[in-house]
């Protein structure tokens, strides 16, 4: 049985905390004027005059225009979210990949704003966080009795554990990172158990990225084409993989989708769901091997009969 592990950290969240402030120009964006509005009223209870808004619209330019270099500073505080303030930041200004331009335009303001914003976030993730132990506890209980039947998965996969970072910060998308011995994804903290289903899809998702970019056999870019690609490839492939599982589960997970994607979250019929998430008939194949071969079953006296995609 694949091992789940839950993990928070203050350091970790205020970069995506600090992120939901700059409007991005693509998918990874993660600003949210509602996130905003509400942490601003904290901010002025506190009597705290630092402009977070004012700082990351002057980042937004200089990170948009060199997003493919500096889109990283999602991911690095992931590779060790147990690390403290100095250490994240550390991270962040010796990564080899930034220029020095990128340094003085954009690693170092972007620094110093973590800095200011610390002095504020920090107590109040703190708070936060001993204020939702209750919630917590009930929503790992969940995800984990969610992510157990797709334990195959993870050893087809050759995945020892899921581990699962539930964010204070995060609003909208969540984020992968690679890890040899595990699947890691990041995702917003559900707010109560009802929404630890749009949340376990989340994990799903991020997780799936593992193994289906390696199917797509190509680098991942933006602004290429091969983004949309390797979205709509996650969401075939988990679709098809919780069809196998449950067909109940299946029908919410296209209401999520049809959810985030701006409809109204009624269900798609699944012609409906194909058309609006193409794959090239090679790539959906590669896909329909890799499920086959992960043998995924339903429960017993489920009295479902198994599908496959074609």
């Amino acid at each position: 049985m694949t091992e789940t592990v839950f993990l928070y950290s203050k350091c970790v969240d205020l970069v995506y905390h600090v992120l939901a402030y700059m409007q991005v120009c693509n998918a990874s964006n993660l600003y949210s004027e509602q996130y905003i509005r509400e942490f601003e009223r904290y901010r002025r209870a506190s009597g705290f005059s630092f402009d977070l808004r004012r700082a990351m619209t002057q980042l937004g330019p200089y990170y948009n225009q060199n997003f493919e270099r500096l889109g990283i500073v999602n991911f690095l505080p992931l590779a060790q979210p147990d690390e403290d303030f100095e250490a994240l930041k550390k991270r962040l200004l010796d990564h080899p990949g930034f220029t020095p331009k990128d340094q003085d335009f954009f690693v170092g303001p972007f620094i110093t704003a973590l800095e200011k914003e610390s002095l504020l976030y920090f107590p109040y993730w703190e708070s936060a966080y001993q204020n939702a132990h209750d919630r917590r506890k009930m929503c790992e209980a969940r995800l984990e009795s969610l992510l157990r039947p797709y334990d195959r998965v993870f050893s087809h996969c050759q995945k020892k554990k899921a581990v699962a970072f539930l964010s204070f910060s995060i609003t909208r998308n969540g984020r992968g990172f690679y890890r040899q011995d595990g699947f890691f994804a990041a995702v917003p903290l559900p707010e109560n158990e009802r929404e630890a289903v749009p949340a376990f899809f989340q994990l799903l998702h991020e997780y799936t990225h593992q193994f289906t970019d390696f199917l797509l056999n190509r680098p991942v870019s933006m602004d290429d084409g091969t983004h949309d690609l390797s979205e709509n490839l996650v969401i075939l492939t988990d679709y098809f993989m919780i069809k196998e599982i449950s067909e109940e589960a299946a029908k919410e997970y296209l209401s999520w989708i049809c959810a985030i994607c701006g409809g109204t979250g009624a269900p798609l019929d699944e012609a409906a769901f194909l058309h609006l998430f193409p794959v090239p008939p090679d790539l959906k194949e590669r896909m329909a091997k890799e499920i086959k071969d992960m043998r995924l079953t339903r429960p017993k006296g489920s009295g479902q009969r198994r599908t496959a995609p074609r």
